[in-house]
C-alpha cells in the first residue's frame, strides 16, 4: 500500500494512538478467543479433559498464552515411538494409567467388596490388561493427535490481515466521526 500523504498518515496515529492501541488489543484478545475455539475443534475429543482444559491466559498488556492446561497435551501433540512402555504395575507413576484404564474395564460393572475373591480376580483382570497395553505402547507407540500445529498454521495466515483490518476499521470510524469519540 502506497501513499503520498504521509505527514497526514502520522500526525493522526500520534493524536489517535491510545484508541488504535485499543483496538489492536481488542482484537487481539478475539483473536486469542477464535484460536482456543478452534484448538478445541482439533483435539482429538470433545468435551473431554483434555479439550476443557484448553484456555487464553493473557501474560501481558499485548500477550497471550493459548493451550492446553494438562501435562500430557504435549504427548497428544507429538505421540510417542515404539521403544520404552510404560511403568510397571507395581510402580507409583502407573497410578494415573490404572485410574484411567479401571474407568475403562469396569464401566457399568459394580465393583467387588475389596476382602472378596472376586476383587482378587478384578485385580488380575486389570493387571493383565495393563500390561497389554504397556506391551502395545513398547512395540507399536501412542499416535499421534496433532491439535495446536493446525491451530498455529490457521493463526498465522490470519493474525496480519485481522490486525491490519481492526487498524483499519478504527481510523477508518475516527475520519468518518470526525475524529470525535
Amino acid at each position: 500500500m502506497a501513499t503520498t500523504n504521509v505527514r497526514q498518515v502520522t500526525v493522526a496515529l500520534r493524536s489517535d494512538g491510545e484508541g488504535l492501541l485499543n483496538a489492536m488489543v481488542d482484537e487481539l484478545e478475539r483473536l486469542a478467543q477464535e484460536a482456543v475455539n478452534f484448538m478445541k475443534m482439533q483435539a482429538p475429543k470433545w468435551r473431554s479433559t483434555l479439550t476443557n482444559s484448553i484456555r487464553a491466559d493473557k501474560v501481558a498488556e499485548n500477550e497471550w498464552s493459548i493451550g492446553p492446561g494438562v501435562d500430557y497435551g504435549r504427548a497428544v501433540e507429538e505421540g510417542r515411538g515404539p521403544g520404552k512402555g510404560l511403568p510397571r504395575w507395581s510402580d507409583p507413576a502407573a497410578a494415573d494409567i490404572v485410574a484411567w484404564l479401571t474407568t475403562k474395564v469396569f464401566a457399568g460393572r459394580r465393583r467387588a467388596k475389596r476382602t472378596s475373591m472376586k476383587a482378587v480376580h478384578e485385580n488380575l483382570e486389570l493387571r493383565d490388561r495393563y500390561q497389554g497395553l504397556a506391551w502395545h505402547v513398547r512395540h507399536k507407540g501412542i499416535k499421534a493427535h496433532p491439535y495446536a500445529a493446525p491451530t498455529l498454521d490457521m493463526m498465522e495466515r490470519a493474525f496480519p490481515a485481522r490486525l491490519e483490518l481492526a487498524a483499519r476499521r478504527y481510523l477508518a470510524a475516527q475520519q468518518a466521526g470526525g475524529g470525535a469519540a
